[in-house]
């Protein structure tokens, strides 16, 4: 594999080496990511992010006009106009939408589920907000390492304070408490430090992930001194995952989903650990 540790740092990569350093090698390495098709998951979860972009976004839908967004018509624009990668405008054809959701028939099944869930989400989120940032490159030079990402939505919640947010599109976190979460997740307090550093004149920054699907928000409020603290646990972490050299693979739970299980050097323990299940056929 043609790994070499990225100076530049993504939150996402970072939870990847967390979960499996192996997962995180092959993530990091672009000949061996470019193998791997897109899920029909994380496909879904790409548009319904396009959308809340475009419904935030005061140039393309006036606050006052949000409350009569056709969610439908905007979710068939993007759906139809996703990119195939975040570097080019190459979008999916509907003959490779239907071999990547099975069939046509499940391609549309997906897509109503995901206007019901817009649906849901918009209406029984705030319509007023005006945010300061939409799904804004941003960088943060830390020296030694960058972090960087693109973060969802970031809200000015006062003269002194900002919010945060990470559209999650998939299940419930395990965990309800959320400062456990936070300590298992690097993304948001990752995103915090870079938006805190971006924004000098926030005190407090307030940070979470909302759920879409079932309306939860689970957040939490960090002042910049506390920021410091969690920006020191992060280039630990970092340190960590590149002094590594053996990034040996992890079995853990979500063994099973991964899309570079085939090639993992321990997919023999995986099938013996998480043993299928042979379901009925009537």
């Amino acid at each position: 594999m043609a790994y070499i540790f990225p100076k530049k740092i993504f939150p996402n990569a970072l939870n990847v080496y967390l979960q499996c350093p192996f997962k995180f090698k092959c993530h990091c390495d672009k000949e061996i990511k470019a193998e791997f098709i897109e899920r029909p998951e994380s496909f879904v979860g790409k548009v319904i992010h396009s959308v809340l972009n475009d419904f935030f976004d005061i140039a393309k839908v006036p606050v006052d006009k949000r409350k009569h967004q056709d969610l439908s018509k905007m979710l068939k624009y993007s759906w139809a106009r996703m990119p195939k990668n975040g570097w080019s405008n190459d979008y999916w054809s509907d003959e490779e939408r239907i071999k990547l959701f099975g069939s046509a028939e499940q391609e549309k099944a997906f897509g109503l589920k995901a206007i019901a869930i817009l649906s849901n989400y918009i209406s029984s989120t705030d319509l007023s907000v005006v945010p300061l940032s939409l799904e804004d490159w941003m960088e943060y030079d830390m020296g030694e390492f960058i972090l960087a990402g693109r973060i969802d939505r970031i809200d000015q919640n006062s003269n002194s304070s900002i919010a945060v947010w990470d559209y999650k599109t998939g299940k419930l976190p395990y965990h309800n408490n959320v400062e456990k979460m936070m300590q298992e997740d690097l993304q948001i307090p990752i995103y915090a430090v870079i938006a805190s550093n971006l924004n000098p004149f926030a005190e407090k920054i307030r940070a979470g992930l909302i759920y879409i699907k079932y309306s939860r928000v689970y957040d939490i409020v960090w002042t910049k001194d506390e920021l410091k603290e969690i920006e020191n646990k992060i280039i630990t972490a970092i340190k960590k995952a590149r002094d590594d050299n053996d990034l040996l693979p992890h079995i853990n739970k979500l063994c099973p989903w991964c899309e570079y299980k085939e090639i993992c050097p321990d997919k023999d323990k995986i099938e013996e650990k998480y043993k299928k299940i042979d379901e009925v056929t009537w």
